[in-house]
Formats: C-alpha cells, structure tokens, sequence
C-alpha cells in the first residue's frame, strides 16, 4: 500500500453516505478547474470521446493521484500518460458507465461515487484494484467483478441491489458497505472468508442467517431495517467474533429487555447501538435473562398443564358417553384416563 492508507481512504469516502448530490443538478459538459493544470479536449479521431491531460507540474506533484472530482463529466475520459496514477477520483460527476481504465495497471483506488451508473463493468483489466466505490449510483446488480480478485473495500451504498451475488471470488474482501439497497435477507456471502466488517443499514431485512463462517467478521450493521422479534436475532449467537453490532431503528428494538437478551447472547459484544457493553451491564444481563428464562419455563409447565387438563376432560366425557349408551368396553385400557403431574379433574 506504500504511503497510502486503503482502510482510512475507505472510510472516509464511505462517510458519503449521507451526503447530498451536488453534482446531480450541474449541467453537462467536462469542466477544467482554473489553475489546477487539468485540461479536457475532444479526441479528433474518435468525436465526443474527451482526452484528460496534466500540466507536467501537476503531474509532478501528484503523480500517483488525480482527481476529476466534479467536473461536469458523463463519461470517462482517456487518461494520457497516467500510467503512475494509484488513485483515481470522479466522484460528483454525471458518468453512466465505467470505461478507459485498462491503461492503468498501477491503479488500486477507484472511486466513482455519486454518479448515474447502473450496471459494473469495464473492469476486467483492473486486477490490481484494492478499493472500488461505486455508493449513490443506480446498479441494481452485482457483477463484473470475477477480475477483481485482490479487492479489499467494495462500496455500492445507496444504489438499487435486491440480491447479494457475484462475489464468489472476492476472497480478500474485509469490507463491504451494501446500505441503502433493497435486500431482505443476507445471503450470498459465502466465499466472503476475510470479512471482518459488514454494512447492511437501511435495507428491508426480515431475518438474520447465521454468520458463524464469518470467522474474521468484527463490525456487523444492521440498523433501519425489518428485524421484528427477539428470535430473528438467536442466529447473530452463532458468531463469536463480532465486537460491534448496530441493530438501532429496528422494530426489535423496541421490545423490552432487547438490550439485555443481545448482550447476553452475544458474550464477546464490546459495542451495541454505538454504546459500549460494560461488565456490570453484562452481569446484570445475565440475571435479568435468567429471570426470563425461568418466567418463560413456568409459562410453558403451566400451558402443558393446561393442554393435559383439557386431554383428560375430553378423554373422560367421551367415556362417560360410552357408558351412558351402554357400551361395552372390551380391553381393561380402554376407558383408563392419565392425569398429568399437574392435572386435576372433577365430573359434576
């Protein structure tokens, strides 16, 4: 990674998330930034097709980065003599599709946040790509990645996606941000063994599937979604590696002793809705979870009692029946009649 920090970069272009669209409302046409030393013009072979260049000063200065950053752009330029450049940046543009990549082989950062793109591709020959951001566009599924085996960061928050899929060889991905999509279940995943922090808020999710082959998996958000009772929760267990759970603005939530059953389940649990767990409110989980345990055991004696008593009554008028008509019971069992530990029967 040399001097350039993947994770740090990452997280603060991820922050995005709640950003407005400035450039949506700006007007077509590539636009050069005074005093900057990046120039557009029109490829004279090839009309409409737009050539960026760099002043030599500029290039010199920022030789491994180059930003085009709300310049008006509906599409990728080609990119003369950038073959240095590590970063790339066209965020705030109007881009419908990704493409003019293949001569930078250096690349590892791409980043093309809040854009009109609604499909990834133009990829295949970026196979040292280690961060691609792709938040606020229009993609509504998830391909063109099957070279893009060496990604570390994927970043497609506030797009279109229903389905996790096209993933299965992104085996050094550690963080994927999928908030503000249309998923109502986590599934597809597998494959995904580096991950170690998973961004799911704002979606449709009615249930958890377990996680426990997420080995690494550390951060997991779930906020703003459709998580309804306390047992959609009992398969997040199965996952000892979590440290930092957001499950806030969930119907769940809202249920009493939410808190507790998740810290109590969750033993490992160091953050949960951006509060610490403390050993004290761990202790006192415990003890209110044992307490519910034992509230809930009697409830289930006391609904079985009920359900034997009821049996009996039944099985005893139905006895009475045969005898009132004169029937004749031929096995000594026939009209033997159990009592539960907790039942009691009284025939007027």
């Amino acid at each position: 990674q040399g001097n350039i920090n993947l994770q740090t970069i990452s997280r603060r272009q991820s922050a995005g998330d709640e950003k407005s669209a400035a450039a949506g409302n700006a007007q077509a046409g590539p636009q050069s930034s005074v005093g900057d030393g990046v120039f557009f013009v029109e490829n004279p072979n090839l009309p409409g097709v737009l050539i960026c260049y760099r002043s030599k000063e500029e290039r010199a200065a920022n030789p491994e980065r180059l930003n085009l950053d709300r310049r008006r752009l509906t599409s990728c330029p080609l990119l003369e003599g950038e073959e240095r450049v590590r970063l790339l940046n066209y965020q705030n543009n109007l881009i419908t599709q990704i493409e003019n990549v293949q001569n930078l082989p250096n690349l590892i950062f791409l980043d093309l946040y809040n854009n009109n793109i609604r499909r990834i591709a133009g990829l295949s020959s970026c196979s040292s790509l280690r961060v691609l951001m792709l938040g606020k566009n229009q993609v509504a599924r998830i391909e063109g990645l099957e070279n893009l085996n060496r990604l570390d960061v994927l970043d497609l928050h506030s797009n279109r996606v229903s389905t996790v899929q096209g993933m299965d060889n992104l085996h050094e991905l550690r963080v994927l941000n999928l908030a503000g999509n249309q998923l109502t279940s986590i599934t597809g995943l597998d494959g995904l063994d580096h991950l170690t922090e998973l961004n799911l808020r704002r979606n449709s999710i009615v249930e958890v599937q377990p996680l426990d082959g997420h080995t690494l998996l550390q951060r997991l958000f779930l906020s703003n979604n459709c998580l309804a009772s306390l047992s959609s929760l009992v398969s997040l267990a199965c996952n000892r590696s979590i440290m930092e759970l957001a499950l806030d603005s969930n119907p769940v939530s809202s249920e009493s002793n939410y808190r507790q059953f998740v810290v109590d389940h969750m033993p490992q649990l160091r953050h949960l809705d951006l509060r610490r767990v403390t050993e004290d409110e761990r202790r006192q989980a415990a003890v209110v979870m044992k307490r519910e345990e034992e509230k809930a055991a009697l409830a289930l004696r006391k609904e079985q009692a009920t359900e034997n008593r009821l049996t009996t009554i039944k099985h005893a008028e139905q006895a009475f029946m045969q005898m009132e008509r004169g029937a004749t019971i031929t096995s000594p069992s026939a009209g033997l009649i159990e009592m539960g530990d907790d039942s009691t029967l009284s025939i007027y």
